[in-house]
């Protein structure tokens, strides 16, 4: 059973103040109760604020962890997915330590872009281990797997360790990806961030935002049954001013959107990014953080970085700076099209990626032939194959 740890930075003792035996417990064949809905449960057994919801299943019964804040207790509530029933029931005195609550943590955006100039790829996961004062990124580069550990007050990386991935496929008929996202939509509606099967594990990952809230869902790639939900308020500014959790330092707070509204999506900011600089997207991502996608736009001359409301569209120019242009350099690296060349005689089919990695030097080009997808890494200067991933497509 999988389950998503929350550390607090508190001391104090745990105390187990109730259990409600399970023994009436009814399968759960009917449909389970919305995170809405088991939240005000919540509420209705303790007082306080409730910032995490995570569906589980324990001895083949679907329930709801839920934890609720309190002024100055922590509640971890167990209640059945499908009645709202107490199951259990565990509280926690929180006594925050001064020396914890005074200083500031330098955030999470900005624990990512120190792992991310360490390694360039794909931020699988960020958070923040408030107990002991530390980010843990995971990164996803060229088939290995990135994990930092990094102070949360100083920015040292304490911890680096690289993995190769076992890929595996898996085996028989699965739902396909259309089908897996359209289970998370029924279940709370909103806009799909991402989307993808994770074969070692044969669950479709799919991430959605919905006004102020992400949602995280695992979803059984052959039967559709959903194996893990999570929600969480996704703004990390609001969240770390609550008792017992060290401040970021911001004392502006951006206002909290309304759950109706929903995010623009990225494909739609990136267009009124360019309405508002004409030249070519370098860098688009989600910066669920603040709440907004931040770019990079090149021009001739310039590079622009531009932040776009995630719920508004509203654009603004956060730094503009002059390209260094080097005429005639000793070691130019070969052009996009020639790494493109050589990529298509490794493998054929139809490129849907290249992009340059201009500080390790490499070309990482994707192709895809209908039935695989292939990743390559070309060095920039030679044009040699540095490596060479084959995968089967998920649909």
């Amino acid at each position: 059973m999988k389950k998503m740890i929350t550390a607090l930075a508190i001391t104090g003792s745990l105390a187990v103040s109730g259990v409600v035996a399970a023994a009436g417990i009814q399968t759960n064949s009917g449909k389970i109760l919305s995170s809405k809905e088991i939240s005000k449960k919540a509420l209705s057994y303790v007082k306080g604020t409730v910032y995490k919801v995570e569906l589980d299943k324990e001895k083949g019964v679907q329930v709801y962890e839920v934890d609720v804040r309190g002024k100055s207790k922590e509640y971890e509530l167990t209640l059945d997915a499908k009645t709202g029933n107490l199951l259990e029931k565990k509280t926690e005195t929180t006594k925050v330590s001064n020396s914890v609550n005074n200083k500031k943590v330098i955030g999470l955006a900005k624990a990512k872009e120190i792992a991310l100039k360490s390694v360039k790829g794909s931020v699988k996961k960020a958070k923040l281990d408030r107990e002991d004062g530390i980010y843990e990124i995971e990164i996803i580069r060229a088939g290995y797997e990135y994990d930092f550990d990094i102070n949360a007050y100083t920015g040292k990386i304490v911890k680096k360790e690289k993995e190769k991935i076992s890929k595996k496929v898996v085996t028989g008929k699965v739902i396909g990806l259309e089908k897996a996202k359209q289970i998370a939509l029924n279940n709370v509606g909103g806009t799909v961030q991402k989307a993808k099967l994770d074969k070692s594990d044969g669950v479709y990952e799919i991430e959605i935002i919905n006004g102020a809230t992400e949602y995280d869902f695992e979803i059984d790639a052959k039967t559709g049954n959903v194996i893990k939900k999570e929600s969480e308020v996704a703004d990390d500014v609001i969240t770390n001013t609550k008792p017992g959790i060290p401040s970021t330092g911001n004392t502006e707070k951006p206002s909290k959107p309304s759950t109706s509204n929903k995010v623009i999506g990225i494909e739609k900011a990136k267009e009124i990014a360019l309405k508002s600089v004409n030249g070519t997207v370098k860098k688009a991502e989600y910066d669920r953080e603040d709440g907004v996608y931040d770019f990079e736009i090149l021009t001739t001359d310039y590079e622009y970085d531009i932040e776009v409301d995630a719920i508004t569209g509203k654009v603004m120019i956060t730094d503009k700076e002059r390209i260094t242009k080097t005429p005639n350099p000793v070691t130019p690296f070969i052009s996009e099209q020639k790494a493109s060349q050589i990529a298509l005689t490794k493998a054929k089919g139809t490129i849907t990626k290249i992009e340059l990695d201009e500080e390790d030097g490499v070309y990482e080009v994707e192709v895809k032939d209908g039935m695989y997808e292939y990743e390559l890494e070309i060095d920039a200067k030679t044009g040699a194959i540095l490596d060479f991933e084959k995968e089967y497509e998920d649909d």
